[in-house]
């Protein structure tokens, strides 16, 4: 009996002993590890408004001297100036729906692509308020339950789905992550959850900032060593590769299908990886005609807008994030497939579609991403929202707007 109460009394205090390393652990990484991740604050956090309304917050570049900006979010959670609800009889509201491009990282308020829509089509005689409903790390499907349950309620005229090239990832990633209810709608996005089940290693990750170091560094290592083979592991380190870019690059059938879950760049692979990005694009087509249905149903016209990554632009755009994706530095690539499919897309069913590609390819040489980051530049911005004025479907379609409002229909 006294043999059995010293070895549980010598298990319980190793317990203690490794639950006391734990805490420690987790202190000191808690203090010393503070990132600058630049898209911290620009996540959604809440079902029933995007961001934090009636606030502010500074960011900057994890990249120091890359960019440094304050953003204010207005009383309803919308980056931006208020407006008013109930909405103003005359008023022509557009809705801005995209990620972190369209909230605009690395931007002031008045140099976001929405805010220098409005102006420019201000100049041009519209007299519209453009809401900037961008928010940071979602796709089409976000998008979609977003407007049912946030931004019709705001009563838009108009929306433009800044569609862009991470979507199709971002779409992959949040239906993994749906909670559905019982009537078999979505009730919210869960990253502890995956396809409707706890995972209880990705729940300590996430509440612990040693275990999430743990886990990126330790367990993601073993995973892509898993998919590489440990010789095309220590290949790619000899070679300063990263094992992501390997993988998303890889043609072996286990890289492929890996690919999936490390490449949230897929969609820009082109025709390299076509048989896998057409595995994937029915998800999206699906959410994206979910949004067509939704607003036609309410006579909502839509316009979706597609833009480059700046590999299609220059080869000196992005210059050197893109390497960590395993992108040619120097090179401009010119495989459009993604963009190829999105319009088919939208001839096939009927919705406006403005690509924006050309007027970047036609712009004098600037800098219109960022070098690290790849967020585009204040001008970069400019560049999207002048192609998206100036497209004639799109006047066309807010006209007929302005026109019926004006006559009171």
């Amino acid at each position: 009996m006294n043999l059995i109460k010293t070895i549980l009394k010598i298990f319980f205090v190793w317990i203690a002993i490794f639950i006391a390393g734990l805490l420690v652990l987790e202190g000191l990484f808690s203090y010393f590890r503070h990132e600058t991740d630049p898209l911290a604050f620009v996540v959604q956090r809440q079902s029933d408004h995007l961001l934090t309304p009636d606030s502010s917050f500074h960011s900057q570049s994890s990249i120091p001297g890359e960019f440094d900006y304050r953003a204010h979010i207005n009383h309803y959670g919308y980056r931006g100036k208020d407006f008013f609800v109930p909405k103003p009889r005359g008023t022509i509201r557009i809705f801005a729906i995209g990620d972190s491009f369209t909230f605009g990282v690395g931007s002031p308020d008045d140099a976001t692509i929405p805010a220098l829509l409005e102006k420019d089509l201000a100049t041009q005689g519209f007299p519209v308020e453009v809401v900037n409903a961008g928010i940071g790390g979602i796709g089409t499907l976000q998008h979609y339950v977003n407007l049912k349950r946030i931004h019709l309620q705001y009563q838009p005229d108009f929306v433009v789905h800044f569609f862009d090239l991470t979507d199709l990832w971002d779409d992959w990633y949040a239906e993994r992550h749906a909670i559905y209810g019982a009537d078999g709608e979505i009730q919210r996005f869960d990253p502890m959850f995956i396809n409707g089940k706890r995972d209880w290693w990705i729940t300590l990750t996430y509440h612990s900032v040693f275990f999430r170091y743990f886990h990126n560094k330790v367990v993601r290592t073993f995973r892509k060593m898993h998919t590489l083979g440990v010789s095309g592991y220590l290949q790619a380190v000899k070679d300063g590769k990263r094992a992501k870019a390997v993988i998303a690059n890889g043609q072996q059938e286990q890289a492929r299908q890996a690919a999936v879950e490390y490449d949230g760049l897929l969609f820009m692979r082109g025709h390299e990886k076509e048989d896998l990005i057409r595995e994937q694009w029915p998800r999206t087509e699906k959410y994206l005609l979910k949004i067509r249905d939704l607003l036609a149903e309410r006579g909502i016209p839509l316009v979706i807008v597609m833009y480059p990554s700046g590999i299609y632009v220059d080869g000196d755009q992005w210059k050197e994030g893109r390497k960590t994706w395993g992108f040619e530095p120097g090179k401009r690539y010119d495989d459009y497939l993604p963009f190829d499919l999105m319009r088919t897309f939208c001839q096939n069913n009927n919705i406006p579609f403005v690509n924006t590609l050309d007027a970047f390819l036609k712009a004098p040489k600037e800098k219109y991403f960022f070098d690290w980051d790849g967020h585009m530049t204040a001008k970069g911005n400019a560049i999207v929202a002048s192609a998206v004025a100036g497209d004639s479907v799109f006047r066309t379609r807010l006209s007929g707007v302005v026109n019926q409002s004006s006559t009171g229909k």
